[in-house]
């Protein structure tokens, strides 16, 4: 156990180190908007934008933002589910699988274009190299490229006065080119070195005692973008607990690694930019929280052995930090978990911020500073203010409809499926176990996270049809809510002097905390107690 300690801490160590490097880089896209401060680059960044056709000088308010966004999802939503609904007419290379149903594609396209990468589906029986090279990996690299951009345009909402947050089309580009497609290559080939197949075969045929089929392909390729873009979705059906996406220790803890460098780096890059006090103490609130979530869900030991190559300790980190950074790839079966464990899968879900997704989960974390520096304004009675800006009642509206809308599009289609006899329908009984597996289905797709206990078997209609609206909603719903309130700050006066409520320091801290997991339990706790509190 000590060893294991001793471990997590060198993962989290390093994971920080990487993390401070990164979000150099991250700062300078932040606070550059038309021209880098690096000759090089902006002649690579200039050819690639002539090329392309996009045209840095024209800066974007919130609404412009938001629309070019969703216009470039919802081109590869429609590129994706075509293609796998006519795959066997499509692939160039096999095997030559069938087509697979609307349903099934639509919420695959969803699925992946929304970082979220739930899958009804079994990779390596379902889908054809073709398809998981040019719809399964690509698309991977949209949704963080995606949410990283989204996140400089919420940052830029509180270094600037004017109506315009920047321009989607180049800081998309820029995370992608210069953050995200760079270090992935290099994720890739360390992964090669440690025993992921990274070929084009679609499969092996063996024969020893018995016959014997063993599926391959491009799984570095994959693996890697899986996990430095907080994607989440397998190669294999059976995720990372297959010992060709996760051969050892070794990978096991290097996948830990690169699910936390982008998340960790955007409040250390925050900092740079409005004082490194502010950015280490939003970075300690998460870095406690993770804490925290990792005691409950050690708290309580596994029955039996969860995994025979990881073991019980390490195999629930790597699922405690895959549900807190909204990952969603699991080492393990979640069904081998403890309810402790569960119950901290559950609440990272809910909270989305500690650290939650490239980019997004910062964002929600700077929503819980507002509705914390509102609640704590009105119980000292002062003029709740943020970096020397007044908090007004719109920003506290906004800010409470992004919290509200992560429960009601977890609720309401929970109950419907337990209502209407969707959940009897695969289960055969509805007991506070499976209700639990409902409830996680939903709070899964509305966290963007992916994670599942259904896996193939939900694989009907209703799941397919429902899950996939949950996650256009959970993503793109508070994402144009963070952006209106990141426009709503870059138009206010900004006064010098400190502020009335200090937002850095260990008191902060501590009533950031606070917050944060009373407002979640306050939310949550009575669905939690039907459900693996009654295991």
């Amino acid at each position: 156990m000590f060893i294991s300690l001793i471990q997590t801490v060198i993962i989290v160590a390093i994971s920080l180190m990487v993390s401070y490097l990164l979000s150099m880089p991250i700062s300078y896209f932040i606070k550059y908007e038309k021209d880098l401060p690096n000759t090089k680059l902006n002649k690579i960044e200039n050819f690639i934008f002539k090329t392309l056709g996009i045209n840095k000088e024209n800066s974007m308010n919130y609404k412009e933002y938001l629309l070019s966004l969703l216009s470039l999802n919802i081109i590869f939503i429609v590129f994706d589910t075509v293609f796998l609904m006519f795959q066997n007419h499509l692939s160039f290379i096999g095997p030559n699988y069938k087509g697979i149903n609307f349903d099934l594609a639509f919420n695959t396209a969803v699925s992946f274009v929304t970082n979220t990468n739930l899958q009804h589906y079994i990779g390596e029986t379902s889908l054809s190299l073709t398809s998981q090279m040019l719809v399964i990996i690509t698309t991977m690299f949209i949704g963080p490229s995606t949410g990283l951009a989204t996140s400089f345009a919420f940052i830029r909402g509180f270094i600037r006065r004017g109506k315009h947050l920047g321009n989607f089309y180049v800081d998309f580009m820029r995370s992608l080119i210069f953050l995200i497609l760079p270090l992935s290559i290099i994720s890739a080939i360390l992964l090669i070195f440690m025993g992921v197949p990274q070929n084009l075969n679609p499969f092996y045929e063996i024969n020893s005692f018995s016959h014997q089929i063993i599926y391959s392909g491009p799984v570095a390729s994959l693996e890697s973008i899986k996990f430095l873009g907080n994607n989440g979705g397998g190669f294999f059906g059976s995720n990372s607990a297959n010992i060709l996406e996760n051969p050892s220790n070794l990978s096991n803890y290097f996948e830990m690694f690169l699910m936390l460098i982008f998340p960790l780096s955007i409040p250390l890059a925050f900092g740079r930019i409005l004082g490194k006090k502010r950015g280490y103490t939003l970075l300690a609130t998460i870095l406690i929280s993770m804490i925290i979530t990792i005691l409950i869900a050690e708290i309580i030991k596994p029955v039996g052995i969860v995994s025979y190559r990881f073991g019980n300790y390490s195999a629930v980190l790597f699922n405690t930090f895959s549900m807190l950074t909204n990952t969603g790839a699991v080492d393990t079966s979640l069904a081998a978990m403890s309810y402790s464990a569960i119950i901290a899968f559950l609440f990272s879900m809910f909270i989305q911020s500690i650290p939650g997704a490239i980019g997004v989960g910062f964002m929600y974390l700077i929503v819980y500073v507002l509705l914390t520096l509102f609640i704590l304004g009105l119980m000292v009675g002062k003029m709740p203010e943020f970096i020397g800006m007044k908090i007004s009642p719109r920003d506290v509206k906004l800010s409470v409809m992004v919290f509200l809308t992560h429960p009601l599009i977890i609720l309401i289609p929970t109950a419907l499926a337990l209502t209407m006899g969707y959940a009897y329908h695969i289960f055969g009984s509805i007991n506070s176990y499976t209700y639990t597996e409902v409830l996680y289905e939903f709070t899964s797709a509305a966290a963007n996270n992916g994670s599942s206990y259904l896996g193939n078997i939900g694989n009907t209609i209703f799941f397919n049809i429902s899950t996939a609206i949950v996650m256009l909603l959970g993503r793109y719903l508070p994402i144009g809510l963070m952006l209106a309130i990141s426009q709503s700050f870059a138009m206010k006066e900004r006064k010098r002097g400190p502020e009335p409520l200090p937002t850095e320091g260990l008191l902060f801290l501590a009533v950031l905390i606070f917050m944060i997991f009373l407002l979640v339990i306050l939310t949550f706790i009575p669905f939690v107690i039907i459900g693996p509190l009654s295991w």
